[in-house]
This record gives structure tokens, C-alpha cells and sequence, in this order.
């Protein structure tokens, strides 16, 4: 029996840089051009792998999604040996979505042309900020004016979404600063997108080693930049349909609500997460691990794990409540056999209810505006 009746989602890990970010945790690494190449021919034997384990010979894809590291480091001719090997002997629905995510830096006009005639109809751009002074406590290599020129490249114009990736909470940054950041990526009408991520500062990144030293902005100044980011998004037509992703009516990033409603998804690559058949599973964080795993016929998972009824039910929660739509207890009933408006829940529900943090539409329970403020709050507390 195989699963064409559950169409996938399928993300393609490229864990290429040019150079690692200052706050970045993802697993990548310096871009090595020799590697690119045998990586590739890990991939299809990744999928081929992966296929025969889960009986997918017939499935349908629905939307691929190309992230890193930085996909749009690959030349012309790598990327057309990725298609060749992978892309083009996929099952892929005719509406599917196809992203790729591509840094200023590594773009050119001749790869976005490469990039459309391959199927890719949707590109995210990482500008992060366009003030100089925060691209460079970033750690960034490209600059505002290479960013600029990217977004109004012609070339974007054909494709069916343009999104933008912002960082906001970032060293030296003001409220000014990130304003005019905004304002200049509102100014292009061809854009669909934005996603805003709040600065997180991990352990092991060159952030997280001189925490102390870093100039961050207040609590006060980053919920002041949270409410600019909403009111300003509002105002050029962009509706927040999770906590940090703005689009356009109907040009919702759908590869990312599949990971937010628990559908089924393989990720192939170093460091890639799947999750299928109530199974989670992640690839080892090792270029040559996973490359020497894949030509040996060793499936590359180094973590996996089930995901019983309790796991699921947290997950629900936390994912669900971060979305426009918010979590449906009719449906999280049905999937994990619990009650959400449960005796131990009620009372904490009705307060945050009263406290407007939440907002019940039967059978939709939503964060508004002042509880996606303190989303993981109020999450904690009906965990």
C-alpha cells in the first residue's frame, strides 16, 4: 500500500555559506564547491532510501521547499544537476509550491532564470536588515545597497511570490533603523511576503559567547518593534498569519503551514528533520557523515523519535495557537483522543479568555494581537 493518497511536503537541506552568521545555530558550513557535487549524489540516494522505507513510489508532492545554509550558492550547472538527479523524477501536483531560499549575495540574474525555468515559483530573499550597522553585527557579507538591488531586479517580477526575511531585537538596533528597513521593503509592490524573526540568542554561536557584550535592544524596545512590524505590515496589505510571517492575501507560505499542522514532510540532507507516520527523525549534522552514510546505503537519521498522543497534543498547542487560524479542539480532539477545554485547562483558559490574550470563535481558540506579545507564555501555561 502506498501513500499517494497523502501528498508530501519535501524539504532539500543545501548547508553551503559563505560564511557562518553570528547568531546563526542552523548546522552549515563554509561553502566547499568540490562537495556540492557528491552532496547532490547523496540526496537522490537519500530519496531513493527513503522511498522504498515508506512506500512513496506514487506520492505526490505538494510543495518543495530548497532552504539552508544558502541554496542560491549553487552555479547554473550544479543547480541543473539537482533538478536532473532530483527534481525532475519527482511526482509533483501541477499547483505545487516551490521555494528556494537565496541570499543577496549569491544572487544574479542568470540564476533566478536558471531557478524559474526549473519550476521554482516562489524565492525568499534573507535581507535581515537594510541599516548597515546591523548587517554587520549580523555578520552578514552582503550590504543594504546589494539587497536593494536584488529586490528590484526584473527577474522577480516572474515569479509567482517574493518573500523577505527581516531580523528584528538586533544589536544596536532602533526603532528608526528597523522602521526604515520597512518602509523601503513595502516600497516594492512585487513583494508577497515578509517573515520578521525576533533575535534569539543561542548558546553555542558567537552571539551566545558574548551575550554579555552585546548592545541589545530593551523588552520595551523589541514589543515596541514587534507592534511596528504588525502596524506597519497592516498598512501595505499584509495580514500576520503566524507569529512572524506576513503575506498577502493567498500568498501564504503553504510548504511551512504543512510543518505547523503536523503534515507529513521529509526533509532530505545533512541535519534535515521528516516526520511521517507519526515518526520524527533528523540526519546527522555532518556533511561527510552524511554523504559517506548515503553511498553505503545507510539511511543518514542519527535521532528519531514516536510521537504518542501526549507529544502530539503539546505540539498541537504550541504550533497551532503561533497561527492566524489558531487551534481547533474538534480536530485536536479527534487526533489526540483529549478534550482541550478540559477540567484542568478550563479555568485557565476562561482567565486568559477575560485577560484578552485569548479569543474563543467556536471552534477556533486564537492568540490576538497582545497575546502573540507573549505567545510562549500563555502556551506554558495551557501545556
Amino acid at each position: 500500500m502506498d501513500k499517494k493518497s497523502k501528498p508530501l511536503s519535501l524539504y532539500i537541506h543545501f548547508p553551503f555559506c559563505t560564511k557562518k552568521c553570528r547568531y546563526c545555530d542552523f548546522y552549515s558550513i563554509s561553502t566547499a564547491s568540490e562537495t556540492i557535487e557528491p552532496y547532490i549524489n547523496a540526496l537522490k540516494t537519500e530519496w531513493e532510501q527513503i522511498k522504498r522505507k515508506y512506500l512513496l513510489e506514487n506520492t505526490v508532492i505538494r510543495t518543495i521547499y530548497c532552504g539552508g545554509g544558502t541554496p542560491s550558492l549553487l552555479s547554473v550547472e550544479q543547480w541543473q544537476l539537482f533538478c536532473a538527479e532530483i527534481i525532475e523524477n519527482l511526482t509533483i501536483t501541477n499547483d505545487a509550491e516551490r521555494t528556494i531560499e537565496c541570499n543577496p549575495d549569491s544572487f544574479s540574474t542568470e540564476k533566478a532564470e536558471t531557478w524559474l525555468d526549473s519550476g521554482v515559483n516562489r524565492i525568499t530573499i534573507g535581507v535581515q536588515s537594510l541599516n548597515k550597522r546591523g548587517l554587520t553585527a549580523l555578520g552578514r557579507v552582503h550590504t543594504a545597497e546589494n539587497a536593494l538591488d536584488v529586490l528590484s531586479n526584473p527577474a522577480l517580477k516572474r515569479f509567482d511570490s517574493v518573500g523577505v526575511d527581516i531580523m528584528y531585537g538586533i544589536p544596536g538596533q532602533s526603532l528608526n533603523s528597523l522602521a526604515y528597513t520597512l518602509e523601503e521593503i513595502f516600497s516594492y509592490k512585487n513583494i508577497h511576503h515578509l517573515s520578521a524573526y525576533e533575535l534569539t540568542i543561542e548558546k553555542y554561536t558567537p552571539f551566545g559567547r558574548h551575550s554579555k557584550l552585546l548592545p541589545l535592544p530593551s523588552e520595551d524596545s523589541v514589543a515596541e518593534m514587534t507592534q511596528l512590524i504588525l502596524s506597519e505590515s497592516r498598512k501595505h496589505g499584509f495580514e500576520r498569519y503566524e507569529i512572524s510571517n506576513y503575506s498577502k492575501p493567498g500568498f501564504e507560505c503553504r510548504h511551512n503551514m504543512a510543518y505547523w499542522d503536523h503534515s507529513p514532510y521529509i526533509g532530505l540532507g545533512a541535519a534535515a528533520h521528516s516526520y511521517i507516520d507519526n515518526h520524527r527523525y533528523a540526519n546527522v549534522k555532518s556533511v561527510d557523515a552524511y554523504i559517506q552514510k548515503c553511498a553505503t546505503g545507510e539511511l543518514p537519521a542519527e535521532f528519531s523519535e514516536t510521537i504518542n498522543l501526549e507529544t502530539l497534543a503539546r505540539e498541537m498547542i504550541f504550533l497551532r495557537l503561533r497561527t492566524r487560524e489558531g487551534l481547533d479542539e474538534n480536530r485536536f480532539q479527534k487526533l489526540t483522543g483529549r478534550t482541550f477545554t478540559s477540567p484542568e485547562r478550563e479555568k485557565r483558559l476562561a482567565e486568559l479568555a477575560e485577560a484578552k490574550y485569548l479569543d474563543y470563535t467556536p471552534p477556533f481558540w486564537r492568540l490576538t494581537d497582545s497575546g502573540m506579545l507573549i505567545a510562549d507564555a500563555v502556551t506554558r501555561r495551557l501545556l
